[in-house]
């Protein structure tokens, strides 16, 4: 247990006894006291009454859950849909109704009001007691034959203000400022982060409702055309110039493109289903998408040498600030840890009043007292004997840190691997956009080709559903291949840490 020595410097006012003396005016350094408790009375008063912020730690949270991942402010469009729906609307629509975006937000809030707690150790503790009573006694004396009984009946009020304030502690309060501060900035980073994530996935679903779109319209013009095949051989076998076997495979191929069409319905509707939910809408609500922009020209403006980015990655990071944050924090958790084991001088002072009648040998005079009593000292507490149990709270304290440094290694490798990943998928896709595009055109040009010379009786309907099955996989590849560039460019900025609503202009 802590041994306390306290140092006095004030006299204590003499209790009256039986005969009270006359009040005196309050001593200087009484009313020095008094005056500052009344000061601290009167600071104190209307932030508990009214929650002012008074370390203005509300600068530190932004003023709501999306507000960082908008460059104007932050937009929540409320009510329907826009038809067709714009990107930035479902973006702003998924990043204000996200559950995980506010969960981040709260946290910061949380952070930034623990912060606001390490500052106001710096500051003095006032406490205020009353109470009042009325007290009753009956007191018997046997004495001989004679008995006596003494009732007595007395009112006593207290009244009393404490103030502790320390003055210093070898760096614990300082240790605890700069925890608060760290775990506060890992939370904003880590808000960013899930806005970020956030991001991206509104942005892939959206593109993936997009190419699921295209694809189900692909799919119905691949089943126009393999009905035009099938009632070309129909015809062809009616008039006696092609054998039945035309017919039979062109029928085929048609069954086929009728069941990848009813496929592709379905995924649409699934797709559609996870926009509207990441909106906050019911699945089943209807949405019209804007058709995919043809003649995409990659853009790469923002993509530099990979070792160029990687060490961007490693410095900017949210997932790396966080990281070290909590690291910084973590080294601010030892010196706490130290700091317990140190002295502690705080000052204290108390006020009191204390009133009730005058004690008498039996009985009570009926003559009112009131005590006033003041003390203002320095009060020293050092820890003498623990068990030992503080080094090992220092022990526990610098391991936790030691992992939060290994933490912080293992995030910057797996950031540099992220983006070596994701620059690797940008570059493959962007080449496959370019020759999927490609091939489409020469694979159309080649089915308006066999399709003629069928018509014309000079190719065969192996020629023509060859040409067909060519172009209905080509169109499918294109459209695919333009949804793997969006998405991976996405995810090379989302594993740069650089996400933003530029990167989905």
């Amino acid at each position: 247990m802590p041994s306390k020595f306290c140092i006095e410097s004030c006299l204590r006012r003499p209790r009256p006894r039986l005969s009270p003396r006359p009040r005196l005016g309050p001593r200087p350094l009484t009313a020095l006291v008094s005056a500052a408790v009344a000061a601290l009375l009167l600071a104190a008063a209307p932030a508990a009454v009214f929650g002012v912020d008074v370390f203005n730690t509300a600068k530190e949270v932004s003023p709501g859950p999306a507000t960082p991942a908008f460059e104007e402010g932050e937009i929540c469009p409320r009510g329907p849909a826009s038809s067709p729906l714009p990107l930035f609307e479902a973006i702003e629509r998924s990043l204000c109704e996200s559950p995980q975006t506010r969960t981040a937000w709260l946290s910061v809030k949380a952070a930034a009001a623990v912060l606001g707690q390490a500052k106001a150790a710096y500051l003095p503790e006032l406490d205020g007691t009353a109470s009042g009573g009325r007290e009753h006694d009956v007191t018997s004396i046997s004495r001989g034959p004679a008995d006596l009984q003494v009732n007595t009946t007395e009112n006593v009020n207290t009244e009393s203000l404490k103030l502790a304030w320390i003055l210093f502690d070898f760096g614990g309060r300082s240790g605890a400022l700069a925890n608060s501060r760290q775990l506060l900035i890992a939370a904003q980073a880590n808000q960013n982060m899930v806005l970020q994530s956030a991001l991206a996935a509104a942005a892939r679903d959206y593109y993936a409702t997009q190419a699921a779109n295209a694809q189900l319209e692909a799919a119905r013009r691949i089943e126009t055309d393999a009905q035009q095949s099938l009632t070309a051989a129909q015809a062809r076998y009616a008039r006696g110039v092609a054998p039945v076997t035309d017919q039979l495979q062109a029928n085929t191929a048609y069954a086929q493109a009728v069941y990848q069409r009813a496929a592709a319905e379905g995924a649409q509707r699934t797709a559609t289903g996870s926009l509207a939910v990441d909106m906050n809408l019911p699945p089943d609500q209807p949405l019209t998408m804007p058709a995919i922009e043809q003649g995409i020209v990659p853009d790469e403006r923002f993509v530099k040498a990979v070792h160029e980015l990687i060490d961007e990655a490693e410095q900017s990071h949210p997932a790396v600030l966080a990281a070290a944050a909590q690291y910084q924090a973590a080294l601010a958790g030892v010196r706490v840890a130290r700091a317990a084991g140190l002295p502690t001088f705080t000052l204290q002072g108390s006020l009191s009043r204390l009133q009730e009648p005058l004690d008498a040998t039996i009985g009570t005079l009926d003559v009112p007292s009131t005590t006033h009593s003041s003390v203002i000292g320095l009060q020293v507490t050092v820890p003498l004997f623990s068990g030992f149990s503080n080094q090992y709270k220092i022990r526990e304290a610098q391991v936790a840190a030691d992992q939060q440094q290994e933490t912080l290694r293992s995030t910057r490798q797996q950031v540099s691997l992220g983006v070596w990943s994701s620059f690797q998928a940008l570059q493959t896709a962007t080449e496959s956009l370019k020759n999927t595009a490609t091939v489409r055109d020469s694979a159309q040009q080649t089915f308006e080709a066999a399709r003629q010379r069928y018509r014309s009786g000079v190719g065969n309907i192996l020629e023509l559903l060859t040409a067909q099955s060519t172009l209905s996989g080509a169109e499918l590849q294109y459209i695919q291949s333009q949804l793997d560039w969006r998405t991976a460019r996405l995810q090379l900025a989302e594993n740069l840490g650089v996400l933003g609503m530029w990167a989905v202009k």
